[in-house]
């Protein structure tokens, strides 16, 4: 009876439920996990062994310790433990309008000490503030001929010696470094004349 029952709702069984290795462990997940959520059940314990006996496990024989070491078996199944994880997250969102009826009784009721934060949640849900950044991204591009001489300059300024530049740049590429340097300082003092000029004031 129970494998025709859940043969029909196959599809509706999370992985971790079809994991498990029979109907008869199903069934106690189902029947547990119903027990503890409605508070049928006097406590934990008893909510597990009445689930395990109306799974199936055990006989009208078993007294209450067998029962209860069955029940300690089956929880520490790491099977068991995702089953029932699965199925209490479909029970939590199950009870979505409950949560939803219970914020707005608190946004009816203007006397309720948490009426306010009832409202602004509401509306931070129903009509969230739309919040924009702007991020500008500056894609540099060095030549790799000046990211060497600022990296030569640097290394001059730490007090490196010749034979360390030597070392540092190869025989070939630092006297190329050192045209680049020369050209840009002539450069330099080229401006620096036309800018220092005398200035004649015209009558």
């Amino acid at each position: 009876m129970l494998a025709r029952q859940h043969n029909e709702t196959w599809g509706e069984l999370g992985p971790a439920m079809k994991a498990l290795p029979n109907d008869r462990w199903r069934m106690f997940v189902e029947t547990y996990v119903y027990l503890t959520f409605t508070n049928k059940a006097k406590d934990n314990y008893g909510a597990r062994a009445a689930a395990a006996r109306a799974a199936g496990f055990g006989s009208p024989d078993t007294n209450a310790k067998q029962m209860a070491r069955k029940c300690w078996r089956l929880m520490r199944d790491t099977r068991m433990i995702a089953a029932i994880a699965e199925e209490s997250r479909k029970m939590l969102r199950a009870g979505t309008p409950e949560a939803v009826k219970a914020v707005m009784n608190m946004v009816r009721n203007p006397e309720h000490k948490d009426h306010a934060r009832a409202v602004s949640m509401l509306l931070d849900r129903a009509d969230p503030v739309e919040s924009k950044q702007l991020i500008e991204v500056t894609h540099k591009t060095l030549d790799p001929d000046q990211e060497a001489l600022e990296e030569l300059r640097a290394a001059r300024a730490l007090g490196a010696t010749r034979e360390k530049l030597l070392q540092l740049f190869g025989g070939n590429y630092l006297p190329k470094l050192e045209r680049l340097e020369a050209a840009e300082n002539a450069a330099r003092a080229d401006n620096a004349k036309i800018i220092d000029g005398d200035a004649i004031e015209v009558t």
